[in-house]
């Protein structure tokens, strides 16, 4: 039963993730604050990824990655020892909130960017096919 609660979520958070993509608002958190949220940069990331651009993605967000293995983490707590479970993540928040007060130390990034690709504007990037006609149905 765990299970579908689970599913269910995961569901939730993508669907919502499309729907501010696609209304234009991405992040809610800088949106409405102005601040970039630990987590900015983790949609684009991702739309990098799936469009097989891994050097994007990690530009957008250097933990991506993580994400799954989190997901992961969580799901499977029951069979992981507490104190590896706590141990695992503390590191995983210790290492968002350190890359997100790095991020916020250094404005020429806009809190969007990690490392600079000299011959790509990474702020342009852009949507791939599928998101891009799932756009146009809602336009």
């Amino acid at each position: 039963m765990k299970t579908r609660g689970y599913v269910f979520g995961f569901a939730v958070m993508a669907i919502v993730t499309v729907v501010l993509y696609v209304a234009g608002i991405g992040c809610p958190i800088k949106f409405l604050t102005g601040i970039s949220c630990p987590g900015c940069g983790m949609t684009r990331a991702w739309l990098s990824l799936l469009s097989l651009r891994p050097d994007l993605a990690f530009a957008y967000h250097p933990l991506y990655w993580m994400a799954p293995l989190v997901f992961m983490l969580v799901y499977f707590r029951r069979k992981i020892d507490s104190r590896l479970f706590q141990t695992l993540i503390i590191i995983a928040l210790v290492s968002v909130l350190t890359v997100w007060i790095a991020r916020l130390l250094t404005p020429h990034d806009a809190g969007v960017l990690c490392f600079s690709l000299a011959d790509e504007d990474i702020v342009s990037i852009q949507a791939p096919p599928w998101l891009k006609a799932l756009q146009a149905a809602f336009t």
